[in-house]
């Protein structure tokens, strides 16, 4: 996936990480059709920021691009929104093979948050038990 626009979140010690995190646009989008907190592709892309998934401000032409792509895979279907003042709108469902990809991504963000924390107990072990170092050496 790549950057546009360049890092949008808020100014960190660790800001030259986020741009190698995914940003999470898929599961993200799938959860907010499955809760029903959302429907129309705008309202999905501000919810998805709202997650918290990433430090990265979703950007509405990933969200529209997803959904695309979930409508193609058969994970959403879509309809048109002509209620209420303005332009219609499409409004999103989720499908019971959008339900199965979300229960996908469930267990790959769990396998991965289970590694993530093993490593970081790992690093800290390390870090705890490094050398000390004299002043002077590199």
């Amino acid at each position: 996936m790549r950057r546009r626009g360049g890092f949008r979140g808020p100014p960190g010690r660790y800001e030259w990480l986020t741009g190698r995190l995914s940003r999470m646009v898929e599961p993200a989008l799938l959860y907010l059709l499955g809760s029903g907190a959302a429907a129309h592709g705008y309202d999905l892309a501000a919810a998805a920021n709202q997650l918290g998934l990433s430090e990265m401000e979703i950007d509405p032409g990933a969200v529209y691009r997803c959904l695309r792509q979930l409508e193609a895979s058969g994970c959403v279907v879509s309809t048109w929104d002509t209620a209420g003042a303005g332009p219609a709108r499409r409004l999103y469902e989720l499908t019971d093979l959008g339900w199965e990809r979300l229960d996908g991504w469930m267990q790959v963000i769990q396998q991965r948050m289970q590694g993530m924390v093993n490593f970081v107990e790992q690093c800290r072990q390390l870090t705890d038990n490094r050398p000390n170092r004299e002043e002077g050496e590199t």
